[in-house]
């Protein structure tokens, strides 16, 4: 009952008779509405030339190899979505971890690698993350980040009240309060996914057109793009014929950007994200107002500096930035272009400077800086303001750029799978 339970606390009982009524027309006894619905995205991201990310049951796989196994073959990257579609957070640790290694084992019988995990439901916690890191995966996608600007009572047909519902279900971040970006924790990514997703404009905004779906993604978009952050579309293959279109319309968007606005499926957005860790960047001052800079690190790490004068080449960026493309470089200011962190910094602000690229040294010299941080404690929701503090201050910098290739922005596809056919959707009622 594992399945009809999560149905209670995140629709409540009036949408489940609304919520049938939507299988029974998506989906058939046999796969064939499923495989149009993945031909509908498939050819739009094609024709943008994206990779997508398709978390899937081990299940579904299992029953449906060939159609999945096409997904691959078109260049959508596969993750684990679980073995069958039951919330994790219900198990103890070590049914968790058996879970996981059923759904594992049937992936490498079909001959797939499959690098991430997400959650059904997105239910998370430190037991499930422990888990997936021990299995071996590079990165989880399960922590929501809600946007700013989406209000149910404002649609045509919405409805308020069941939006609030999966919100206090999922309980996301909020967009004005956190970041939305890759955080690594141990060994793994983690990758967040953005609110609303297709289920929630669809089934509970009433979104009864693509372009009403667009226009809030499109927003997101520009959301994400002005903070140089991340844009995880979360999009059920059962709602591509509305959510095609949007999906387009976001994406003709995304590519006529310009700083450029990294797409990418999400084991390659985990795997840049784990080599800035490694990038090792050397900045030695030479001469009075001279410094030196040597980037060692993959081709696609550049550097973003403001307020100083480059010797050599370098172009308008964004945000006041100068992009440099060579590795090898040098700049005058009046100051040193670094941030400045004492001693007694507590780690985890260090730990997130370094993931942000942000260059630094720790010193007692705080005169040396024009910005400086002597924090012993820190927690996540400063992360926002210590950015803004940062930036806002217009002084000299260096920092590596975010994203490859002096990205703006990111982006990221995904689309969950946990049934091909009405089959497939009976027996998850049985946890199966």
């Amino acid at each position: 009952m594992n399945y009809l339970n999560h149905l209670i606390q995140s629709k409540g009982f009036r949408q489940l008779g609304k919520r049938a009524l939507a299988i029974r027309r998506r989906y058939g006894v046999t796969p064939g509405k499923m495989m149009q619905a993945f031909e509908q995205l498939l050819s739009t991201l094609e024709e943008y030339g994206c990779r997508a990310t398709f978390p899937v049951t081990a299940v579904t796989l299992a029953r449906h190899p060939a159609p999945i196994r096409q997904l691959q073959e078109r260049g959508m990257e596969l993750a684990v979505h679980g073995w069958t579609h039951v919330s994790l957070d219900c198990y103890s640790k070590e049914q968790q971890r058996e879970h996981l290694c059923r759904a594992l084992n049937v992936f490498i019988q079909h001959g797939i690698r499959a690098k991430g995990f997400r959650s059904p439901y997105l239910c998370r916690n430190d037991t499930i993350r422990e888990v997936v890191e021990a299995a071996g995966f590079r990165y989880l996608s399960n922590d929501p980040i809600l946007w700013d600007g989406i209000g149910g009572s404002d649609w045509p047909g919405g409805n308020a009240q069941a939006c609030q519902q999966v919100v206090d279900f999922y309980a996301p971040w909020m967009s004005n309060e956190y970041l939305s970006l890759p955080t690594v924790q141990g060994q793994i990514v983690e990758i967040p996914v953005s609110l609303p997703d297709d289920e929630m404009l669809v089934e509970r905004l009433g979104a009864n057109s693509s372009a009403q779906i667009a226009q809030i993604w499109t927003g997101i978009l520009h959301q994400t793009y002005a903070r140089e952050e991340l844009f995880t579309i979360q999009l059920h293959p059962e709602r591509a014929a509305i959510c095609a279109p949007a999906l387009r319309h976001v994406l003709s968007e995304a590519h006529s950007c310009t700083p450029p606005v990294w797409i990418a499926c999400l084991a390659e957005i985990a795997e840049w994200w784990q080599q800035r860790s490694a990038f090792c960047v050397e900045v030695m001052r030479k001469e009075l107002g001279q410094y030196d800079v040597v980037i060692r690190g993959p081709a696609q790490a550049l550097a973003l500096v403001r307020s100083v004068q480059v010797i050599g080449k370098s172009e308008t960026w964004a945000d006041g930035y100068q992009l440099v493309r060579s590795h090898r470089f040098s700049v005058r200011c009046g100051s040193r272009p670094l941030v400045g962190v004492s001693e007694r910094t507590h780690k985890s602000l260090v730990s997130f400077l370094e993931q942000q690229g942000y260059l630094f040294e720790i010193s007692q010299r705080r005169d040396e800086y024009p910005v400086y941080f002597d924090r012993p404690n820190f927690a996540r929701a400063e992360e926002k303001s210590l950015l803004q503090e940062i930036e806002v201050s217009r002084s000299p910098l260096i920092r590596m750029a975010r994203w490859p290739g002096g990205a703006h922005s990111a982006m990221a596809v995904t689309g969950d799978i946990d049934a091909l056919t009405l089959w497939d959707y009976g027996l998850r009622f049985f946890g199966r």
